[in-house]
C-alpha cells in the first residue's frame, strides 16, 4: 500500500536553489549549497514546512557537532572521526557562503547546515555526464523527512517522478511509522542524526578497535597494512570481529612472510589461531578497562549539558555491552 508519494517538484535540491544565491557562493558542496539555501529562504509557500521543523534547541541537544568541547573529547573513536570530518566539510562551506553574504549569522548557518545534514535523502538527477560523489547527492525532501528511522522499516522507492513509501504490512492506527536511514552503528547515528537506537534494537550496531589495535603496529607493519589496504577500520559487532582484525592481528603474531600468504589466499591461518584469539582476547579486555575509565571520567565532569552527557554514557555501556558479548564468547 502506498503511504506518500513526494513529486519531484517538491524536493529542494542544488537545481532549485536560486542563482542569486549558487552564482555568488561558487564551488561549494551540495549540502553547504542547501544549507545557504535555507538560511536565506523567506518564501512564503515554503513557511509551513519550515515551522515544522526541529528547533534550534532541539538541534543543540541533539548533535554533538554542537555540543562542548569536554564533551566532544569523550565521545567514542568511531564518533570522533565522523564529527572531525563533519568539522571539516563544515568550515570549508561556511568560508564559500560566509564571503558571499558576509551579513550572514554563523548561528543562522550552522543551525541549517545540520538541519541539511540530518534530513536529506539520496538524491542523483542523472543530468550530469558525471555521477557527483555520493556526499553530493542528497535532496531535502519535505514531509518524507518526518518519518523516524528504524532498522526496518517502510519501503522507499525512487523514480524519475519523484519518491514513494509503501507498506506490505497493516499498520494499526496511533502506530508511529518508519523508514530506515539505512545499515548504521549507534556512533554513525548519533553523530549524523542525533540519536542512538537501544543495544536490542540495531542489529547492525558496531565498534572500531582501532584504538587498541593501532598502537600495537610498528611502522613497518603499518606500511605493509597500508601497501595491501588493510590499515585501520577494524570493527567488532555483535557477532563477531571483522576480516580486517583477523587480517591485522596476524601480522601481530606471526612473520611477515606467513601473512602475506594468508592475505594472498595461499595460508589459511589455522596454525595460528590460537595466538590471534589470546591477542584478541587481550585487546578486547584492555577496551572493557578504557569504558570503565570513560564512565568514570564522565561521572567526574561538571557540565550544563546533562542530557548529552548522559548520552555518551548510554554509548560507552552500550560500547561495553558489545565488548563483554564478544569476550563472553571467546571464553565459551
Amino acid at each position: 500500500e502506498t503511504l506518500l508519494i513526494v513529486p519531484i517538484s517538491a524536493l529542494r535540491t542544488v537545481h532549485t536553489v536560486p542563482n542569486s544565491i549558487s552564482r555568488i557562493v561558487g564551488k561549494i558542496t551540495v549540502h553547504g549549497l542547501l544549507a545557504a539555501d535555507l538560511s536565506l529562504d523567506t518564501s512564503g509557500h515554503r513557511a509551513p514546512w519550515r515551522a515544522a521543523l526541529p528547533t534550534r534547541q532541539d538541534i543543540l541537544d541533539s548533535m554533538p557537532l554542537m555540543w562542548d568541547s569536554p564533551l566532544q573529547d569523550l565521545l567514542p573513536e568511531g564518533c570522533q572521526k565522523l564529527l572531525a570530518h563533519q568539522k571539516k566539510k563544515l568550515a570549508a562551506d561556511w568560508a564559500a557562503v560566509s564571503k558571499a553574504f558576509p551579513k550572514l549569522s554563523y548561528d543562522d548557518y550552522l543551525y541549517n547546515w545540520l538541519l541539511v545534514n540530518t534530513r536529506t535523502f539520496y538524491y542523483f538527477d542523472g543530468k550530469t555526464k558525471k555521477q557527483p560523489p555520493r556526499d553530493d547527492c542528497m535532496a531535502l525532501n519535505p514531509f518524507a523527512d518526518y518519518f523516524n528511522h528504524a532498522p526496518t522499516g517502510c519501503n522507499i522507492t525512487y523514480s524519475p517522478s519523484g519518491y514513494k513509501i509503501t507498506t506490505s504490512t497493516p499498520i494499526s492506527t496511533g502506530t508511529e511509522i518508519y523508514i530506515s536511514y539505512g545499515s548504521h552503528s549507534n556512533d554513525f547515528l548519533l553523530t549524523e542524526y542525533g540519536f542512538i537506537l537501544p543495544s536490542s534494537t540495531n542489529t547492525w550496531d558496531e565498534i572500531t578497535l582501532d584504538p587498541c589495535i593501532l598502537p600495537l603496529l610498528n611502522q613497518a607493519q603499518k606500511k605493509k597494512l597500508e601497501e595491501k589496504g588493510f590499515l585501520g577500520k577494524y570493527v567488532l559487532d555483535g557477532n563477531e570481529v571483522c576480516y580486517r582484525t583477523q587480517v591485522v592481528l596476524r601480522i601481530l603474531v606471526g612473520g611477515m612472510r606467513k601473512w602475506e600468504r594468508f592475505v594472498e589466499g595461499m595460508d589459511d591461518g589455522e596454525s595460528e589461531q590460537g595466538k590471534v584469539d589470546e591477542l584478541l582476547f587481550e585487546v578486547l579486555k584492555e577496551y572493557q578497562d578504557d569504558v570503565v575509565e570513560k564512565l568514570a571520567t564522565l561521572e567526574d565532569l561538571e557540565t550544563e549539558m546533562v542530557a548529552q552527557k548522559k548520552t555518551i554514557e548510554k554509548r560507552w555501556r552500550q560500547i561495553g555491552e558489545l565488548l563483554k558479548a564478544g569476550i563472553d564468547r571467546m571464553e565459551s
